[in-house]
């Protein structure tokens, strides 16, 4: 089952690709978003995480923080932060505990070894309710239409 808009997110804690923690409710307070994306080093998914970093003083602006996460390993994803020049956390999901959360987790592919999350985007209010969830979303464009609706909220 999914997250979906008003769900209220239950406490997580995962690995950051800083060797870090990162924990829902220390992170609270604000608004946020986390953006899932199925693999590092990939086309699209640098695209999506340099447009990200691209708007991301926009976004600090409105008082937004913004996180990435996908089932790739710490190793890969600071090859991913070197790549792409992002200054967000990267939450690495080897084990899929926040996938399966969101309810983002794909089915295995043929001929690959490695579940991973689809490509979906949640906006979170300070109360960490799920404000906004999109699905099949566009790596081109995520981080604007994101930032479209929290413009749009008064955010």
């Amino acid at each position: 089952m999914s997250l979906t808009t008003g769900d209220l997110v239950p406490d997580f804690t995962a690995q950051t690709d800083q060797d870090r923690p990162y924990r829902f409710t220390q992170n609270s307070g604000g608004w946020r978003v986390i953006f899932f994306f199925p693999r590092a080093n990939t086309t699209h998914c640098q695209m999506q995480a340099r447009r990200y970093q691209a708007l991301s003083g926009e976004f600090a602006a409105h008082g937004i923080t913004l996180s990435g996460v996908s089932s790739d390993t710490r190793k890969q994803q600071l090859v991913f932060r070197d790549i792409c020049k992002v200054d967000f956390p990267l939450i690495s999901d080897t084990d899929h505990t926040v996938s399966r959360l969101f309810g983002v987790l794909d089915d295995l592919l043929p001929g690959e070894e490695v579940q991973m999350a689809r490509r979906e985007t949640f906006l979170i209010d300070p109360q960490g309710r799920i404000a906004q969830h999109w699905n099949g979303v566009d790596p081109a464009t995520d981080a604007a239409t994101v930032l479209e609706e929290v413009k749009r909220r008064g955010v």
